[in-house]
């Protein structure tokens, strides 16, 4: 009986795993970093307050309690269910305007042909380069004339036609073939039709990844709710530097209520994951 010569196994395997081992280490020394903050603030919300600033520092709750949660939904200092809520809601109603503004700032800039589109383009698009601190008392004043301070309409309303947005779906319309546009007037639809019909449903990925920026923007924007909303209407991550002070802080009802704050944000990102990476890359493509 004869026996089959054995073949050379491949090296090349064996030779790229000593190559990737310096970049595991980096991947994961830069994961660690980056998780270090998040394992803080979910630990330090789990220790009484006098663990919380003892020394040698407790990496790991001795002392394991849920008294920092159960103290700030039922803090006098505020309403943290009403803030969720507030944050909750103007978020969603923020995301949904800037989709809208967004689409029917883009299609005309990307697929329609008119006089001055390029100038027009580039005057959006200019408008990235001016800090949203330079606005800020414009737009206050602006609230003040229109009677809006203290009310849902402060924060939903400004900045809803961002630039960005415009940019992000200008870019990806663009990429979509205009076979799919004349066949459809072929069809019989007009540009409304076209649009909602033929474009939208093809830039899902670019519209959730819009969504998931303009989501987060929203809920952790800070200085601006600060300043146009007081009271029951403040939104979450206003309401929680309310466990802090000049001079105290309560360092476990304040990672309690952050830890909270993180978790829509968290949902939003897994949500829209698949979406993202598709999203941006379609979205740099050019004509």
């Amino acid at each position: 009986m004869t026996t089959q010569p054995q073949l050379p196994q491949p090296t090349s395997r064996k030779r790229r795993v000593p190559r990737e081992i310096p970049r595991f280490v980096v991947l994961a020394l830069l994961a660690l970093l980056f998780l270090a903050p998040i394992y803080w603030m979910l630990s330090t919300s789990f220790k009484p307050e006098s663990d919380t600033i003892s020394l040698p520092i407790q990496w790991w709750p001795k002392n394991f309690t849920l008294q920092n949660y159960t103290e700030i939904f039922n803090s006098p200092d505020g309403n943290i269910g009403r803030w969720t809520l507030n944050s909750v809601f103007t978020s969603l109603s923020y995301t949904l305007l800037h989709l809208l503004f967004s689409v029917l700032a883009a299609y005309p800039l990307a697929r329609m042909r008119f006089p001055g589109r390029d100038a027009w383009f580039w005057f959006v698009i200019s408008s990235m380069m001016v800090p949203g601190i330079v606005t800020l008392i414009p737009s206050y004043i602006m609230m003040i004339n229109l009677n809006w301070i203290d009310s849902y309409h402060a924060l939903i309303w400004p900045g809803v036609s961002g630039a960005f947005g415009v940019f992000l779906l200008r870019q990806f319309f663009m990429s979509i073939p205009g076979e799919l546009e004349e066949a459809a007037v072929l069809d019989g639809a007009n540009s409304w039709q076209i649009l909602w019909r033929v474009i939208v449903p093809l830039s899902v990925p670019v519209l959730v990844t819009l969504a998931v920026f303009a989501f987060m923007g929203s809920w952790n924007n800070y200085v601006w709710p600060l300043f146009v909303v007081h009271g029951d209407l403040q939104t979450l991550p206003v309401g929680i530097t309310s466990f802090s002070s000049r001079y105290t802080t309560d360092y476990g009802k304040l990672m309690a209520g952050t830890a909270i704050a993180s978790i829509p944000v968290l949902v939003a990102y897994l949500i829209g994951q698949r979406y993202l990476e598709q999203g941006l890359s379609a979205g740099g493509s050019k004509e």
